[in-house]
């Protein structure tokens, strides 16, 4: 046999290429075949080895051959580890089997052969319904075979358009599942779990086949084929990377996933031109949604698939049975466990799939945050500085103000103290009073105290300049009276009372006044002179001159005949840039009122009012609101900037107010616009380049359906 064999080997050419599998091969090999493919022809064609080398695989009938108590009737399917072939069972009753022997035979690598040996040892383990059972395991010169129940039905691959609906696939894929758990549970990882891998038997229930690269958890053993184990497109990601020692149930759970998203769309997830970009599309990116495939899948079912198909382990079913479970309960039309992921996670995956745009959208945050870092503290500067300066020119204002007042209480006190006010009360007369007028203001701040008026101790109005038409009546529940009386009480301060603000019965104008005690020849409380002033920008240094601030002059707001005492929060403002003589707004503001002094109690003796308050009797405002917003909306709404300082110890206030925008936007940095468009512009950048990713994986995959 040797010597026909050399005979034969004299008239093949000289070859150094294997032809069947192209491996590298002496000058001498019998039939120029590497030694695999030599016994592989004997076994497979049952041939001599003078026979001519084979040009292909034939799945036709063989000659009569036996292995131990079986006879070869032809061969069903090859992989790369072992072959199957249909056999009848001679000493028995005839049965029909599948068996199953290493490839190669004597020629088989010694790795080949332990793996042989171990796939049947972890197969004999299994005992399930829907796991091709073992019948029997034997040896045959050598070569190590065992046999199994014969699947007449084919493989789940040419079966694949008969599951198209989608409950016959959730039926199966759950059958498969807990066939897939029941290996689980001994600690048996499939790894290769693919619709070559599912048989059929003739009554069409389905087995999961072949465990030829089956794992057991804690054995690092590897296969033949190396680090990767398992079929592209089928593979879960940490299979595709080749970490072994990361791979756990989850990686058939995975498996499972893609067969249910084959059978509802009619295309693998991550189908690919090349094995390695179907690898590399495994690891890097995210599945189609089934349903952006076939619109009518049930979401329900669509979620169970994709949580099989996630990226990470963890995130995927805690076990196949669980898989099995959730199909079932979508099948009764119950809620399903898998939950479609939230937001938050869709935003990793996006990043994850898109470094490069979340570079440069990160490097955009970062310049715009700090863009708008430095301008709001900028601005937050910028407002501590105007609200500083509003502060100052209050107390600017508020002094001015305070020494206009002090020139004309000196005028009224001196006025009150002259004999002929004394004499107007015995006997009042208009020209008198008109005279001593004059006396005492002349041309000086005369045109600021508009009106003069005398009344008795018991506050009844005795005479009032310019002349009325009001009917004289009785004021003693003014303030400007009750303030005179108690100036009567006490030494002579040398000037007048200021008022609250009050609304005139003559005129109808709300303004405020200087009153002064009329003493008797005894020097008794005989009456009060009161010169009530103009609501006027000629009282004080109230315009400022630079045009960014406004100020307005607030005073605590008097009673009114018949009416209850006001709140100590409640104001008028007699003074503002809105209104016209005459008028005013009201205001409450208990800001203002912790500016002045307490309302002085029933008798005591007025405190000296014109002079200067502490140096941190003011307060500022960076969210104040124009009294007159509602009037006019357009000038006055908004926040303002607002400085507040008191008038002496009388009950006025003075507000230097700036609007909060244009106030803050005096000094903005024009470099700040530049960082800002400049992040726009990152930001922009990033997502056109996750645009155009996303436009190059629509292509390649329109590119992969095509083909």
């Amino acid at each position: 046999m040797v010597r026909e064999a050399h005979i034969a080997a004299a008239q093949v050419p000289t070859v150094r290429v294997c032809p069947t599998c192209r491996s590298d091969i002496g000058r001498d090999a019998p039939l120029g075949l590497c030694p695999s493919c030599l016994i592989a022809r004997v076994v497979d064609r049952g041939a001599s080895l003078a026979e001519p080398a084979p040009s292909g695989h034939n799945d036709g009938p063989l000659p009569s051959l036996r292995l131990g108590g079986y006879e070869i009737l032809d061969r069903i399917d090859a992989g790369g580890m072992g072959v199957v072939y249909r056999a009848r069972q001679v000493l028995a009753d005839g049965r029909i089997v599948a068996l199953k022997m290493l490839q190669g035979g004597l020629f088989a690598s010694e790795a080949a052969a332990r793996l042989f040996q171990r796939e049947i040892a972890l197969v004999s383990r299994l005992d399930h319904p829907n796991i091709v059972p073992i019948y029997d395991v034997g040896e045959h010169e050598g070569r190590a075979y065992f046999t199994m129940k014969l699947m007449a039905g084919g493989t789940l691959s040419a079966r694949l358009e008969r599951y198209r609906d989608p409950r016959r696939a959730a039926g199966l894929v759950a059958k498969l599942a807990r066939a897939v758990h029941e290996g689980h549970r001994l600690h048996i990882l499939h790894r290769d779990l693919k619709p070559a891998n599912i048989l059929f038997d003739k009554e069409g229930e389905p087995y999961v086949a072949d465990f030829g690269v089956a794992k057991v958890l804690g054995d690092d053993g590897g296969t033949m084929t190396g680090d990767r184990l398992g079929t592209p497109g089928y593979m879960a990601p940490e299979q595709a990377r080749g970490q072994a020692k990361r791979v756990t149930a989850a990686a058939d759970i995975f498996s499972l996933g893609v067969m249910l998203y084959e059978l509802l769309t009619g295309r693998r997830p991550f189908d690919a031109p090349t094995p390695m970009q179907s690898l590399r599309r495994t690891i890097e990116e995210e599945p189609a949604a089934p349903r952006s495939v076939r619109r009518d899948l049930p979401r329900d079912l669509e979620t169970i698939c994709l949580t099989c198909l996630r990226k990470e382990p963890e995130r995927r079913y805690a076990s196949a049975e669980a898989l099995a479970e959730d199909l079932e309960r979508w099948l009764r039309g119950e809620p399903v466990e898998a939950r479609s992921p939230g937001p938050l996670r869709r935003a990793l995956r996006w990043c994850a799939r898109h470094p490069a745009a979340v570079a440069l959208i990160l490097a955009a945050t970062l310049a715009f945050a700090g863009a708008v870092a430095t301008a709001r503290a900028q601005q937050e500067a910028r407002r501590q500085e105007v609200l500083e300066g509003n502060v100052y020119a209050a107390r600017t204002v508020a002094g001015a103000v305070l020494a206009q007042l002090w020139y004309y209480g000196v005028l009224v006190s001196r006025a009150a103290a002259d004999p002929r006010a004394a004499a107007l009360v015995e006997q009042p007369h208009l020209p008198a009073l008109e005279e001593l007028r004059k006396a005492y203001v002349g041309r000086d701040g005369g045109p600021s105290l508009v009106s003069w008026f005398v009344v008795d101790r018991e506050g009844a109005l005795l005479l009032h300049w310019p002349r009325s038409a009001a009917p004289l009546g009785n004021y003693a529940f003014r303030d400007y009276f009750q303030g005179a009386r108690r100036l009567a009480e006490g030494p002579d301060p040398g000037v007048a009372y200021v008022s609250r603000a009050f609304r005139s019965e003559t005129d109808h104008h709300h303004k405020f006044a200087l009153a002064a005690p009329i003493r008797g020849a005894s020097g008794a409380f005989a009456g009060a002179l009161i010169a009530a002033i103009a609501t006027d920008s000629r009282l004080g240094a109230l315009q400022l001159s630079d045009g960014r601030r406004s100020a307005a002059l607030a005073a605590r707001r008097d009673r009114e005949r018949g009416e209850p005492a006001p709140a100590s929060d409640e104001f008028t403002v007699l003074v503002h840039d809105g209104l016209d003589h005459g008028e005013s707004a009201g205001l409450r503001s208990a800001i203002l009122s912790g500016l002045l002094p307490a309302a002085p109690a029933s008798g005591a003796p007025v405190l000296d009012q014109l002079r200067l308050p502490p140096p941190d009797r003011v307060a500022s405002l960076d969210d104040w609101h124009d009294p007159l917003a509602e009037r006019d909306p357009a000038k006055y709404g908004g926040a303002f900037l607002a400085g507040m300082a008191p008038v002496g110890h009388t009950d006025l206030v003075v507000i230097v107010q700036s609007r909060a925008d244009e106030a803050v936007a005096l000094d903005a940095d024009p470099r700040l616009r530049l960082v800002s468009w400049s992040g726009v512009a990152l930001a922009l950048l990033g997502l056109a380049s996750a645009a155009a990713s996303a436009a190059r994986r629509r292509r390649r995959r329109r590119m992969a359906d095509e083909r």
